[in-house]
Formats: C-alpha cells, sequence, structure tokens
C-alpha cells in the first residue's frame, strides 16, 4: 500500500508493510553506534524483550530515519566524554473495535544537561525559516512522523531532556486470522 503526501515540490510516498519492530530498534541503534563510540558516550538501552517478536505494520524505512535522526541529534549534544543516552521504548497493545490491533509505541530518547540548543528545538518546531541545517532535518522529521500519525515533543527538565515520541501501528498477526462474515 502505498500513501502519497505532496508538499510543494516534494512528494513523500509511504511504503506500507509488515516489520519486527526489534529489528527496527536494532538498525537505529546501529545507525549511532560510530557517533558514539566517537564522542565517548554510553547507550543505555530500556527496552522490553516482547518487541523482538513484535510484528507491525507501517513505513519500515521512514520510521527508522526519522528514529535514527532524533537519536543522532540526541547523542551528538550529549554531554561528552563520559555521557549517557537512553532509550525508553513502552510499547502497549489496544485492541480497537473492528478487530485491528493497535500497537501504542511511547519511546523516550533522553539526555543528561541542556541537550540540543534552543534554536535547534525552534527550527523543528517552526517550520517557516530554519536556522539551522539539522533543524530542517529534525522538521522534516516531525513531518514525516505526523504523516504517520505520530507525535513528537521535546521536553527539558532541570537535569535532563527527551524526545517524547508516540507512534500508533496496527498490529500484524499471522495465526489463522478467520474472517467473520
Amino acid at each position: 500500500m502505498q500513501v502519497s503526501w505532496g508538499h510543494k515540490h516534494s512528494a513523500l510516498t509511504l511504503e506500507i508493510e509488515d516489520f519486527f519492530l526489534g529489528s527496527v530498534i536494532d538498525a537505529v541503534v546501529s545507525q549511532v553506534m560510530l557517533l558514539l563510540r566517537e564522542k565517548g558516550v554510553q547507550l543505555i538501552r530500556d527496552i522490553p524483550e516482547e518487541i523482538k517478536t513484535l510484528i507491525v505494520h507501517g513505513d519500515q524505512v521512514r520510521i527508522q530515519q526519522v528514529l535514527a535522526d532524533f537519536l543522532l541529534n540526541m547523542v551528538q549534544y550529549a554531554p561528552s566524554p563520559d555521557g549517557w543516552v537512553e532509550i525508553q521504548l513502552r510499547p502497549s497493545i489496544k485492541p480497537l473495535s473492528d478487530g485491528v490491533t493497535i500497537v501504542h509505541i511511547e519511546l523516550r530518547i533522553v539526555c543528561p544537561g541542556e541537550g540540543l540548543p534552543p534554536e535547534l528545538v525552534q527550527d523543528m518546531f517552526h517550520s517557516s525559516r530554519w536556522v539551522t541545517q539539522e533543524g530542517l532535518g529534525l522538521s522534516m522529521c516531525r513531518k514525516m512522523l505526523k504523516l504517520m500519525n505520530g507525535e513528537i515533543q521535546y521536553i527539558r527538565e532541570s537535569e535532563r531532556c527527551y524526545f517524547l515520541i508516540i507512534l500508533d501501528l496496527p498490529m500484524t498477526t499471522h495465526r489463522g486470522s478467520k474472517s467473520v462474515s
């Protein structure tokens, strides 16, 4: 299934397919490994075991791209060396009335200290004129997430800051599904 989204001169097409949620998270983590090593930043994973077997329905490539971009930015601005970035994933399964089951994903990408510069956060949420290249990238990621009915917030607390990404993906079940007529 394809969903198209046109914006002025560029069009974005979502490629919808079944995929393991766990393999996307693994791919995202492997994309930041080099930067983590360069900066001497530790990655803490708080990810439940059951996500490895969760098969969801969505645009695997775009989801991976978006999550990797948010994670890379957080690692970029984590205190270095001896800093850390944590990925917390909280999936919950919600059956809907029409027989579809949704995996509600809450993903936090946390780092201590100040985190992203204010102008970058500003760029991410206001898309009229971008000050930074990264801000433009984050803004595009936010739009992509929105297109997939997801949302993102950037939250600053006294000692830490985090991206909160919320995404609902239909779950795929391959257990001889019977159609009720």
